[in-house]
């Protein structure tokens, strides 16, 4: 009788160890690191910076410098001013996905040449493991109310110019 009280003690044991060890890989990974660097870079138009972190698919298959160039000229042209990030803990589908794929939301402050008055922009980033680091393979601006509180829980969606009275100031313009 003791000793079926051991092993089953043991069992339980192995199997809770098996449970936070795998658990604990889906808790914490490096997936979420691309994304502070990608958005960091852009911010400061240090686009080749960007780079590294980014798949094919991001990059259009492009070369680094062919990259830089387009992104340098969009962001010029366009007047792009990024104010603020809000990169948010990354989300796995499943525990098998985990160590290969991720999504990543980020909160993101922006204006340029027509929307001079700044926006705020749900991003939902998709992270992929190569077999030796995360990189970032997708993104999506969200636009679907229901979507966004999905993924923003509670988050407030900002008013815009011209949708308050009297063109009041939004809160949060002090960043641009």
């Amino acid at each position: 009788m003791n000793r079926s009280r051991i092993s089953i003690l043991i069992l339980l044991l192995s199997l809770a160890t098996w449970i936070s060890a795998h658990a604990e890989s889906c808790t914490y990974n490096d997936s979420q690191e691309p994304v502070y660097i990608y958005t960091q870079a852009m911010k400061e138009y240090r686009f080749k910076d960007a780079y590294p972190v980014l798949t094919d698919n991001m990059t259009g298959g492009l070369p680094v410098d062919k990259w830089v160039v387009g992104q340098r000229t969009m962001f010029d042209l366009g007047q792009v001013v990024i104010g603020g990030l809000d990169v948010r803990w990354p989300q796995h589908l499943d525990a098998k996905s985990c160590k290969k794929r991720a999504l990543v939301p980020n909160v993101l402050k922006a204006k340029d040449r027509f929307n001079n008055q700044g926006s705020t922009e749900f991003e939902l980033y998709t992270a992929v493991y190569d077999g030796t680091t995360w990189r970032i393979d997708s993104q999506k601006t969200l636009f679907d109310e229901a979507e966004i509180h999905q993924w923003f829980p509670g988050h407030k969606i900002p008013k815009y110019k011209g949708q308050l009275p009297n063109d009041e100031a939004l809160p949060g313009d002090e960043d641009f």
